[in-house]
Formats: C-alpha cells, structure tokens, sequence
C-alpha cells in the first residue's frame, strides 16, 4: 500500500535545511583535490532498512518503511527524489533516493563542495546541479558546476565555471571581496536548463537578486519585487514596504516545490510571505512558513506565535507559546517547532493547531525529527546526527512486529 493511501483514511494519531543555506556569506571554498571519477553511478536497490526500534518515530511514520542512505547533512527534495551527501574521510558522495527508498545513484565530490541545488529546466525537466573543483582551474576556474538529469544523474550541461559561491537560494552565486562580513560582490543567477548566466545583477541598474527557485528567478528593483523566469520573461512585481531596508532584502529559510511560499524580509525583522507561482501576497510579519500537504494547509511562525491558513489564506488557528518558537518542518497533518531558549519540541495538529505528543512516551530511543518532506509524506527525520528517510511503502510486517 502506498502512503498516500493510507493517510487518506487513518484518523489523526494526536496522542499528544562552501554553498547550502538561505542567505551565506560568500567564500572561497577551501582547497582540495578534484576525485578521481566524478561520473555518478547509477544504483537501483533499497538503501539499508532501519529497525524500528532504533529510533522514536511520530506515531503516523510507524507502519513506514524506514531506510537509511547514510545522509549527514541536511537534503533538499524534488518531485519525489531526496538528495543529500555523505561525508567521508577525503570526500563527499551524493546519493539521490526516491521516495520509495530506492537510491537512484550516487556521484563523488571533494570535501569542499557541499554546495547543490535542484530546479528546473526547459518544460520543467527536474534537474540537480552539483559543484565540483576544476582539473585544469586555469581553463574553467577553481569550482565547476554540472547539471544532470534529478532521476537518472545524466548530464545535461557543463561543466561550466562558478561565477563565486552561492550566495542565495538556487542557483544565485556572487564573487567575494573583501567587505566586513565576507558580503559577497555583484550576484549572478544561472539557468538550470543550460547553466548558462539567466540575470545578471551588473545589468539592473541598482537591482538585487534575492533567490533562484525551480526555475523562476526572484529580483528586486527598489520597493519593486519581481519574478521573472529563464527566457527573462516577467512573470510578475509586487510593491515591497517603503520603509523596509531594500537594499539587504533577503529569503528567510526555504521554499517548498509544490507550494512556492517566500518569506521576503529586510534584516530588521519578520517578513512578508508570496505566493511565488502568483506574487499573490500571503500573509504579512511571519519569520518562517511550511506546508502541510496532508490538510493543505500554510504553517506559520513569528516570535511566540505559530498559526495556519488554509487553501484560499483564511486562518484557521493560532496558538502562542510562552518562548519564541523556531518552526523545524510541516507535514503529516503535524508541524513541528523548537523553543529557541529551553530547545524543547512543540508539535502542533495542522488542522486545529492543538499541542500534541505523537512519540512513543514508553519508548527511549532517540526521537526522530521530521525535517524535510514530500507532497506524498515520505519524510527525511533526524534522530542525533542520524539522518533516514520514513518511505511512502507501508511495511507489510508491521501488524507481526515483535
């Protein structure tokens, strides 16, 4: 039985994220060799099944079959396919896993060269752009990037040289200088069909690009925020706040690739959450936004405050902590949220915004966090430096489970 069916009819058990982040500071990447063979290898088997007794799993996850691809960091997701890296001895190995568990293959990269996106293409082919260090650097420059196919890891494009370090989310890169607080140079944002340059902030007359996400490539131009796509079509401009500091607007956390939610702020505080697909404006003073693809419904946090929307924006609860919460992840008809001062967990029902406690209380395995989900509630959870994924594929044992 697939997940997704089994979650349309189970009641809700309430017994009870040199390159990867949203907005680094630009860098060189520290020296290392290229590997040997960058080429990935396709696999095609079932990464190594977890026991359930090894971790503490939200009560909804259990009847899952859980794998474990040897993750150690954080992975991003798309259409289905999680990708993420090992960090070994003298190198990285990235394995793409679909949901099922299947890993799809894998491909070597150099210590340094943590930095990957996935977007999109030309007629929304999913692709995974991975970094790599140049073997002839005088040619192509000390980083390289290749796209490559997201399921089957066949190239597409590249290499090609990065223009800098990322410096935003997608693929949005910059040049460092030498500026307090390692600020980056002029940014450029790639296309993901062909890595060939999409904007350049050098020609926006005063511009800033804040984000690159499945293909659409988010600018600002004063208090004018636009959307535009690879071909450089507008897509859409939506006016920011006047007294906002516009010239260090930035894309707090993640974007969701089914349901393109942006939070846009300038550093001062919380920001305004966009509709990417429509630049339709979605909520206003929110620091941090998630989606429960179960309910169909927009978590959202700001300070001591989380509250959720429904499909068409109206709120539908709110709850208020007694210490600012910073929210984890959104999923399974539960979201997830951390007390920033005592670090406890705070897990809400998306449909009530109820506290809840979907851990096994008689249990002393580690508790398993949810981190990153799919639209079909296969889940990426962390359990100490523990990263597995809880597939979409009921475990057909699990009612004769000792």
């Amino acid at each position: 039985m697939r997940r997704r069916t089994l979650l349309a009819t189970a009641p809700l058990l309430a017994l009870l994220a040199a390159c990867s982040s949203s907005e680094p500071a630009p860098t060189q990447p520290t020296p290392a060799a290229p590997v040997e063979d960058p080429t990935p290898r396709r696999r095609g088997e079932v990464a190594p099944r977890v026991a359930p007794e090894e971790m503490r799993l939200p009560l909804e996850m259990i009847p899952m079959i859980v794998v474990d691809p040897g993750w150690t960091a954080p992975s991003q997701q798309l259409d289905g396919v999680f990708v993420g890296y090992r960090e070994g001895e003298d190198r990285l190995t990235y394995l793409a896993v679909d949901q099922d568990g299947t890993v799809l293959w894998e491909a070597d990269r150099p210590l340094s060269c943590t930095g990957f996106t996935l977007t999109r293409g030309a007629d929304d082919q999913p692709f995974v752009v991975l970094a790599d260090l140049a073997s002839a650097p005088d040619a192509l420059g000390a980083m390289t990037l290749t796209g490559y196919d997201l399921r089957t890891a066949e190239p597409l494009w590249g290499p090609v040289a990065a223009l800098g370090a990322q410096a935003a989310l997608g693929l949005v890169f910059a040049e460092p200088t030498d500026t307090p607080m390692g600020a980056g140079g002029p940014r450029t944002a790639l296309s993901g069909a062909d890595g060939e340059v999409a904007v350049a902030e050098v020609e926006l007359d005063g511009g800033r690009i804040l984000a690159e996400h499945l293909g659409t490539i988010l600018t600002s131009d004063g208090a004018t925020l636009i959307a535009s796509n690879i071909a450089g079509q507008r897509l859409w401009t939506k006016e920011l706040p006047a007294d906002w500091d516009l010239g260090r607007l930035r894309v707090l956390g993640t974007i969701d690739t089914v349901v393109p939610h942006a939070v846009i702020a300038d550093p001062r505080g919380a920001g305004l959450v966009i509709d990417l697909s429509s630049g339709a404006q979605i909520a206003t003073d929110v620091s941090a936004a998630a989606h429960d693809h179960v309910h169909d419904v927009t978590v959202l946090a700001a300070g001591t405050t989380v509250w959720g929307l429904d499909a068409d924006g109206r709120e539908q609860w709110r709850h208020e902590d007694p210490e600012p919460l910073d929210l984890i992840s959104a999923g399974e008809r539960l979201a997830y949220a951390v007390r920033r001062e005592e670090g406890t967990l705070v897990v809400l029902d998306t449909l009530q915004g109820l506290m809840v406690n979907p851990f096994d209380v008689d249990s002393s395995a580690p508790i398993a966090m949810p981190e990153l989900f799919s639209a079909d509630a296969a889940a990426v959870v962390r359990a100490g430096e523990r990263r597995c994924l809880v597939t979409t594929v009921f475990d057909e044992h699990f009612g004769t489970r000792e």
